[in-house]
């Protein structure tokens, strides 16, 4: 196994290990903003400790983050729709 896929799946692990904490704190009838936006803060946090300069933040949301927003959306909606089969 390659460094590459090392990452990647330590990822999909810390992922799914986000989620699952989620899950265990928040009710299904609880509103998904509060944990949203505790991850937000804590993902700029991290930012700032990792780059140095603001824009170099900026540029990462508005060049990356937010163009990415519609391949994330559809993948939570086939994620959260359910199939009976």
């Amino acid at each position: 196994m390659n460094i590459d896929q090392i990452h990647e799946d330590n990822m999909k692990k810390f992922n799914k290990e986000i989620w699952e904490t989620i899950f265990n704190n928040f009710d299904q009838g609880d509103s998904a903003l509060i944990p949203a936006a505790v991850l937000v803060k804590i993902a700029i946090e991290l930012y700032t400790v990792a780059l140095e300069e603001d824009s170099e933040i900026e540029h990462l949301i508005t060049q990356e983050i937010i163009p990415s927003i519609p391949r994330l959306r559809e993948g939570m909606k086939r994620t959260t729709s359910s199939t009976v089969h």
